[in-house]
């Protein structure tokens, strides 16, 4: 009896063993993590015409920014479409040189109209695609949704795909 006492306990602890490690290793991650992830694949979802091949794909925003500070690891040594990618943190004249716009929650509505129509601008922050921006990253049902502000859209240089768009809550436009 003394031999299954130790065994049935092995058995036991195995399964506790098992059972709990999943629980622990599955980290919630942030919401700034996941809206990294999103914008990162996002940009996948976008041609910009005017842009040569061999050219980067440049990201701007914030140094204090905890999305834009995802988005430099996420990003190392990655490429979207073939282009190299590279983030540039304010400081660096990163709005003339961007292709999309990390917006926060202190970014004005002012600063994105003077932004050139060649930048697409993105932002988890709250009613996003009504302060002039153009992809909003809303939590709709407890999930991350793409809003896309067709109106804020247009006479850019860039083209979102219909992929992109079939998955999205779409603004303005016909949708008025």
């Amino acid at each position: 009896m003394s031999f299954k006492q130790p065994k049935l306990l092995s058995y036991l602890l195995l399964f506790l063993i098992g059972y709990c490690l999943p629980v622990q290793s599955q980290a919630a991650y942030h919401a700034h993590q996941i809206e990294a992830v999103y914008i990162f694949r996002i940009a996948n979802f976008i041609q910009w015409t005017n842009k040569p091949l061999e050219s980067p794909l440049i990201f701007c925003g914030e140094s204090f920014d905890p999305v834009v500070q995802t988005l430099i690891k996420i990003s190392t040594d990655k490429r979207i479409q073939g282009r190299n990618v590279n983030i540039k943190i304010n400081g660096e004249d990163a709005e003339n040189q961007c292709d999309i716009y990390i917006a926060n929650k202190n970014t004005k509505p002012s600063e994105l109209q003077a932004m050139a129509e060649n930048i697409l601008t993105i932002s988890g922050k709250k009613n996003f695609t009504h302060e002039r921006g153009m992809i909003e990253l809303r939590q709709v049902d407890g999930k991350v949704k793409p809003i896309i502000n067709l109106d804020n859209l247009e006479n850019t240089s860039f083209k979102i795909s219909s992929q992109l768009l079939r998955i999205s809550i779409i603004e303005g436009g016909n949708n008025k």
